[in-house]
């Protein structure tokens, strides 16, 4: 607690005379008794905003009054009680949170401010479109430039899309040797592999990590390099194992063994650049992954789940050496399921989205939250900052708004 900012409260004696003697008290000092953090609920003010407003004196006499007027920064949007801070505020609790805009409603209404959920979707729609958009086109562009790209997808519900099942495609930066910490969502109303190309264009030709669909394929992006991830590769195995509860000395089971001490060689490597980890990679972990896939290629006795789980492994196994070949390629897929998380649940309270505009403006909010948060950014903060800029300037810099910008730490540091 003592980053907090600090309120003392002291106590003293009501009588300070001597309870034995009756005699005057000393003061000696003072003692800590206890420490707790206090909390202020969020508080609403209506600002004001005025311009003055100056009269030339020597111009009148030739003529009507001379008057000029300071300027002042635009609304975000116009007749509405919609502010920056007020969209920062909605955006925050909405893809940070995983607040929605029902619930927000009672938030709003406590502060005497009528802000409906209609309202709030409107807003964000907007402010996506209006403020955001171009940030976002700019992100995806620093995305391209990296060496290593994970993806996933995940399912979503977009109501006037006529489809039971519509997509986001997040993408991410590598926790490791990326130029900048990422996250990247796109809204597509299909699951085909166009969605990729799309995104990072078919001339991408950099190394993309995923996992076994089919859709990430050279067919679209013939210049890439792809990876594979071995926990999906494990997965199998282990549901195999779990599910039967197979014994120690089972096939499943030891090649679930044997996959352990690949992920724990790994962890332990001693690298500080791309190339000492290929090498270190080469030397160690290699052979350890061909005992594994020699052991599950030797299996005779397949029963069914066990044959998929080998194939699935086999399939993958080209794709899987590619991390002997490039230092940069991660052993798992995990860090852009760990970005693709909050917006599940997000998703789950939410439970759909209403229009292909609203699902567009999810996926960009998606992406400048959680870049935000990889870069340790105040959420509310950063964006209260973009939207501030757009009242302030037609055109801001947006290279002076990316998240790990040295202006913006300072501003926005968590």
């Amino acid at each position: 607690m003592d980053s907090l900012p600090q309120k003392d409260c002291e106590y003293d004696l009501d009588n300070r005379m001597c309870p034995d003697c009756e005699q005057p008290l000393e003061n000696i000092g003072r003692k800590v008794v206890s420490r707790e953090p206090v909390v202020i609920p969020a508080q609403f003010f209506c600002k004001n905003t005025y311009a003055k407003v100056y009269k030339c004196r020597h111009c009148h006499p030739n003529g009507g009054d001379k008057l000029v007027t300071a300027s002042t920064p635009s609304s975000l949007f116009n007749h509405s009680y919609v502010s920056s801070s007020v969209l920062a505020n909605i955006a925050t609790n909405k893809f940070d949170l995983a607040i929605p805009f029902n619930r927000q409603e009672r938030i709003w209404k406590a502060a005497n401010l009528e802000l409906d959920s209609k309202q709030m979707a409107n807003a964000v729609i907007k402010g996506a479109e209006r403020f955001l958009k171009p940030l976002y086109d700019l992100l995806c562009d620093q995305l391209r430039q990296e060496e290593v790209v994970h993806m996933d997808e995940t399912p979503f519900q977009v109501l006037d899309s006529g489809k039971s099942r519509s997509y986001f495609w997040a993408m991410r930066t590598p926790k490791e040797f990326a130029n900048h910490q990422i996250a990247f969502f796109h809204y597509a109303p299909t699951r085909s592999g166009k969605v990729i190309s799309d995104v990072l264009t078919s001339e991408y030709s950099r190394a993309v990590m995923c996992d076994g669909y089919g859709g990430y394929s050279q067919e679209r992006l013939p210049e890439s390099i792809f990876g594979s991830c071995l926990i999906h590769i494990r997965r199998l195995f282990i549901e195999l194992v779990k599910g039967l509860k197979l014994k120690d000395d089972a096939p499943a089971t030891q090649a679930v063994k044997l996959l352990s001490k690949v992920f724990h060689c790994e962890n332990n490597l001693q690298y500080q650049t791309p190339a000492e980890k290929k090498e270190q990679r080469q030397k160690l972990v290699k052979p350890l992954l061909e005992t594994f896939y020699a052991f599950i290629e030797g299996i005779s006795n397949r029963m069914h789940r066990l044959r998929n789980a080998i194939k699935n492994a086999v399939k993958l196994k080209s794709r899987m050496y590619q991390i002997f070949e490039i230092g940069e390629l991660p052993l798992s897929n995990n860090a852009v399921e760990q970005s693709i998380r909050p917006s599940t649940i997000i998703r789950k309270n939410s439970l759909f989205a209403k229009s292909t505009a609203g699902a567009k403006a999810n996926a960009i909010f998606y992406t400048i939250v959680q870049t935000a948060k990889l870069n340790s950014l105040n959420v509310f903060k950063y964006m209260e900052l973009i939207f501030e800029a757009h009242t302030r300037f037609q055109n801001p810099d947006l290279k002076a708004y990316l998240p790990w910008n040295p202006m913006i730490r300072q501003l926005c540091g968590n």
